[in-house]
Parts: C-alpha cells; structure tokens; sequence
C-alpha cells in the first residue's frame, strides 16, 4: 500500500532520523560516561577537545557532546531557519571519548569502587581516576528547572502545606469494615 506525500512528509526523518539502535549482545552493558560529564575526545576530527556530555544514547553507544562534532542539516525552511539549514551535534561513538580528570583535566580511564560512608556506613558506587585516584562525581543537571512554570492544575503551596487530618489515639483512620477489608485483601469477605 502506497502512503500519500502528506503523511509521508509528516513523518519526515530529516528533523527525527531513524532510530538505528545495536542488537542487545552488542550494547554496552556497563556505562562510565554519563549526562553532564565532562570529557575529552580522542579520536576523530574534533580530536583533543573537550565538552560537556548532553545526551547519552545508550541503544546506539553514542555520545552527544555540546558544540562538538557539529554538522549542518538541511530541514524545510521555517521561522526559525529561514535558510533551510541547521548546525546540530551528531553522535560520537563512546570508544573515541574518555572523562577528563578533575585534578589534572587530562584525560584518564575510569575505575569503578564500592565507597563506605564512616558516618552512615551507606555504601555507594564511585568512579575514580585510574591516573590520580581522584574521585569523579556526577553531574545532576537541574537545568530543567528553570523553565517550571505553576500551571492551573497545579496546587497552590499554602494548600500543601496546610495539616487537614489530625490523628486521635485509640480511633482508626478509616472505618472498621475498611480495615477489615484491607486485612482481608485475598480472603473471602463475610
């Protein structure tokens, strides 16, 4: 069945390409580099220059770097691109990036260690520069905050704040049959 050049032209892939995920065997099963980490790149054109990592494909074992890698695509001419041509980052391969070292922001692999907190005795993993032994930290982007805006569903902070239930010794949250019936989830009910 032949589709019309209508819905064809709706589902272009020249603004959303074709998703070309790895069959499972060969995906990385561990990862090391993560959104927001600084690195460096190894191989390729844009060799020796670092970035910060702002997304991470995981089905395709790619890296987008900010500012790194870019390419011009041609998409139909809108408001904003009146010239028809855009410059976005494209994928690099996760073999030819490496993190940077916080110390000595060289480029260094990446050991993973279990870490004991003394005071809580939580344990966590960390990953360490294999060079230094400095410890990288995650990056958590909040980035995304900046934009949150209170819509007319949200609820009001006064109102969230506000204590509406108060608790009395010795009288059940709910009525009894509830709480029968809750204890009694899979039994027959009388």
């Amino acid at each position: 069945m032949r589709m019309h050049r209508s819905v064809l032209k709706a589902t272009s892939t020249r603004m959303m390409p074709r998703d070309k995920t790895l069959p499972k065997d060969l995906q990385l099963k561990k990862w090391k580099i993560y959104k927001g980490d600084k690195v460096i790149v190894t191989a390729g054109k844009d060799r020796g220059q670092t970035g910060t990592v702002a997304e991470v494909s995981r089905k395709t074992n790619s890296v987008y770097v900010r500012g790194l890698k870019l390419a011009f695509k041609n998409v139909p001419k809108t408001v904003e691109s009146p010239t028809g041509k855009i410059q976005k980052e494209m994928a690099i391969h996760v073999s030819n990036l490496a993190l940077v070292d916080p110390s000595t922001n060289q480029p260094t692999k990446v050991r993973v260690g279990l870490f004991t907190d003394p005071d809580t005795g939580v344990k966590e993993k960390r990953r360490y520069s294999a060079s230094s032994g400095s410890v990288i930290h995650k990056v958590v982007d909040l980035s995304y905050q900046k934009s949150w805006k209170d819509g007319a569903f949200d609820t009001e902070p006064e109102l969230v704040s506000k204590v509406t239930f108060q608790a009395v010794p010795g009288v059940p949250p709910f009525p009894e049959d509830v709480i029968r019936e809750i204890q009694n989830r899979h039994k027959k009910l009388f």
